[in-house]
């Protein structure tokens, strides 16, 4: 992919990120339990960035699995988890082998 329509995927995302928020916001929605939806979007935008490099397909993995577990975290009396942050920190730990191993099975690097 040429570097110049990369870069406009890339800033779809990121945009889109923002917009999602603002989507929220006006829908009613406590944004203040959903902002990492921004990170979100940011690391799928490093996968747009490609998968030729293992770098960009792990931080694009750790972001998405870190704002899924921050979402969880800041929604943890709704959905009967007793101990958001411990949960966070334990997601936070776990997820960085776990995104690693998943990296290297999908990038196409071959180092």
């Amino acid at each position: 992919m040429a570097g110049k329509s990369r870069g406009i995927i890339i800033f779809a995302f990121l945009f889109g990120g923002v917009g999602i928020l603002f989507l929220l916001w006006g829908l009613g929605v406590s944004v203040g339990k959903w902002w990492p939806v921004f990170f979100t979007a940011v690391g799928i935008a490093s996968f747009a960035r490609g998968f030729q490099e293992i770098g960009n397909v792990v931080f694009g993995l750790l972001l998405v699995g870190w704002s899924a577990a921050g979402i969880v975290c800041l929604h943890a009396q709704e959905l009967g988890i007793d101990h958001g942050l411990p949960f966070f920190i334990g997601a936070f730990i776990l997820w960085v082998p776990i995104s690693w191993v998943l990296g290297r099975l999908l990038s196409t690097d071959t180092k």
